[in-house]
């Protein structure tokens, strides 16, 4: 049985000394922002998050993309996903993205009473006019499990 004074002396020379797992710590999160997905290197930074997500097969997807929307939460970004919504194996699924949740409300530029009120996506203008979308191929393998490929893709359906 260690004593108290042993395990605080392994603790010690794990930290100074030690390296441990994980190496350089590599994240899609930067001091810049991950969320200024209007610059290309963020945008490089959470396509290659969603490549490592990705990388495994799946046995339910909606479930899988259940779990990435939470991660993309953490980013600042979010798509329209419920238990109603579905996935499709004979073309690519595109769910347009919000960060922070889209914009509602009213512009000095928008006229209220005859437009209504004034929503955006919170991208697209800062983005010159481009929204961007969260793009999901879904393959089904032989033994039943499914394979997903997603990327974040700007809207060109605008």
């Amino acid at each position: 049985m260690k004593t108290y004074k042993k395990l605080q002396e392994d603790i010690s020379t794990i930290t100074e000394s030690q390296v441990t797992v994980g190496g350089a710590a590599r994240s899609a999160h930067s001091d810049f922002g991950v969320h200024r997905v209007d610059h290309p290197e963020q945008l490089v930074r959470l396509n290659s998050f969603l490549k490592a997500f990705t990388q495994r097969e799946f046995i339910e997807p909606k479930n899988a993309v259940s779990q990435l929307r939470h991660k993309l939460n953490l980013a600042g970004l979010d798509f329209d996903w419920n238990n109603s919504s579905e996935l499709s194996t004979d073309e690519s699924t595109k769910l347009p993205l919000k960060r922070w949740g889209g914009s509602f409300g009213t512009t000095p530029t928008h006229n209220l009473l005859k437009q209504g009120f004034y929503t955006s996506d919170n991208i697209s203008e800062f983005n010159n006019g481009v929204g961007l979308v969260l793009k999901i191929d879904l393959f089904q393998d032989d033994d039943g499990l499914y394979e997903i490929d997603a990327k974040i893709v700007p809207n060109n359906e605008e």
